[in-house]
């Protein structure tokens, strides 16, 4: 058969054999559907449920498009709670749960746009794999979402109604953001969750969040053994990790000066960066960490010359005794008390000490391994003085 020759011995041009395969391809999108047939959730809240004690209560967040603002729906755009719809549902899984609330709605569940997924500091406590086996698995669910532990109840978050966002869970989803942009909060997002989760070297931990009512509170740092909560870390604490862990400033420091309590000062962090030394005695690793900071003074509630290159000296050094304890009272109580690793000093082992490493159990020799964090700190800027 010559080239441009079909059966029968009709023959055509090539072009038209060419447009011919090529309308052939569109068939169009089979499995497609129209985001009016969707029902999309924002935010995912998961609990142990108070009524079976063998099942989980799933809470979720969906908007209601014509309840918002700018959406076209005349007197009924608002915000806030009025905006969204909250339900929950159980089940002996999260799919399950998830299946029983589909059973309520008109609509399929889609959670493309799901920005935040809460869970119960009860349920952390007995171990989130479960919880996260489903998410690993829906390509809905994005990566870069905020897997959060919530004090008390997780729904609470949901049910919270901030006035500032037209949506609360997005009010929740922009502090988290903001914070990691400006180092005040760990970047902790569900990828990086799950790298953590499935580390043998390290541990994860996730932000910890409280609710009184309508106030949304970030309260520093949920701390993990394997996939089950094992404590938390307070605001400052978790603030010293950012310092060491992940080279953030983690905001302002405020310290009372030469330790008088009503002498405080406060310094921001312009400039930071750590550098990580490990050794072995006897097989026992030894690590010191030293951490670089540059600041400027923002606040001082007694007087002083500052035109003194002492009082700068005293005011650094004091910085410095303040961060080190701090520092030092975090590692005490991730090695004695929570026996986590979620420094990350377990990676650098297995990265730069693999002969080290295989003869090591790092989730039980942690806890006994020889760390001191210090801090240099020094202040640029004074601001101005009246003399």
């Amino acid at each position: 058969m010559k080239a441009g020759t079909l059966f029968g011995g009709w023959r055509f041009p090539l072009s038209a054999l060419l447009a011919l395969c090529l309308l052939l391809m569109l068939t169009g999108c089979w499995d497609r559907r129209e985001i009016e047939e969707r029902t999309s959730v924002v935010g995912i809240a998961i609990d142990k449920s108070t009524t079976h004690p063998d099942m989980v209560l799933l809470t979720v967040q969906i908007p209601i498009p014509i309840k918002i603002a700018g959406s076209g729906g005349g007197k009924s755009g608002g915000g806030g709670k009025e905006a969204v719809k909250i339900m929950s549902s159980e089940g002996r899984t999260v799919l399950e749960a998830f299946q029983n609330l589909q059973k309520r709605l008109n609509q399929e569940l889609f959670y493309g746009h799901t920005r935040v997924i809460a869970i119960g500091e009860a349920l952390a406590k007995e171990g989130v794999n479960p919880i996260f086996d489903p998410f690993r698995r829906t390509p809905q669910i994005r990566r870069l979402l905020w897997p959060l532990v919530v004090k008390g109840d997780a729904r609470e978050l949901l049910q919270a109604g901030p006035n500032l966002e037209q949506i609360p869970i997005v009010y929740v989803m922009t502090m988290i953001e903001n914070g990691t942009k400006t180092g005040r909060l760990p970047d902790m997002n569900l990828g990086n969750f799950y790298i953590d989760l499935s580390s043998k070297s390290s541990e994860p931990y996730l932000n910890y969040m409280e609710v009184h009512g309508d106030d949304i509170k970030w309260s520093g740092i949920a701390v993990f053994k394997r996939d089950k909560m094992v404590g938390t870390l307070s605001e400052d604490e978790a603030w010293s990790l950012l310092m060491m862990s992940e080279k953030k400033d983690g905001g302002y420091v405020t310290f009372p000066y030469k330790g008088r309590a009503g002498e405080l000062v406060t310094v921001s962090t312009e400039y930071i960066k750590s550098k990580k030394q490990i050794s072995f005695t006897d097989g026992r690793p030894v690590v010191r960490i030293k951490v670089f900071l540059e600041g400027n003074l923002l606040e001082k509630t007694f007087p002083s010359d500052l035109f003194k290159a002492s009082e700068i000296s005293q005011l650094q050094e004091g910085a410095e005794a303040y961060l080190n304890k701090e520092a030092k009272d975090l590692i005490h109580k991730l090695q004695k008390d929570y026996k986590s690793d979620i420094l990350g000093i377990g990676d650098r082992l297995r990265s730069y000490y693999p002969k080290q490493w295989k003869q090591m159990n790092w989730s039980q020799d942690f806890p006994y391994a020889d760390i001191v964090v210090t801090y240099d700190l020094k202040i640029r800027n004074t601001g101005m003085e009246m003399r």
